[in-house]
């Protein structure tokens, strides 16, 4: 009695974290463009908005081609 048991990959949990934190990081960049920081510097070119974007497209790049069920060659 042999089972196939498939594995997720590390790259797919990688896309995961960072699609949350890059969730995480946009919502907080929208919060800043709204509600601006006085002290910080650099604030005026959202840079936390910029980051959280291209984190979120690096994980959703990484969930895309590291899906289970994707076939292989």
């Amino acid at each position: 009695m042999t089972e196939d048991k498939k594995q997720i990959s590390i790259w797919f949990m990688a896309g995961i974290i960072l699609s949350v934190y890059g969730l995480t990081i946009t919502v907080t960049g929208i919060y800043h463009v709204f509600n601006p920081l006085e002290v910080v510097v650099g604030a005026d070119m959202h840079l936390d908005l910029l980051w959280g974007i291209l984190m979120t497209a690096a994980g959703a790049i990484f969930l895309w081609l590291q899906r289970p069920g994707r076939p292989t060659s």
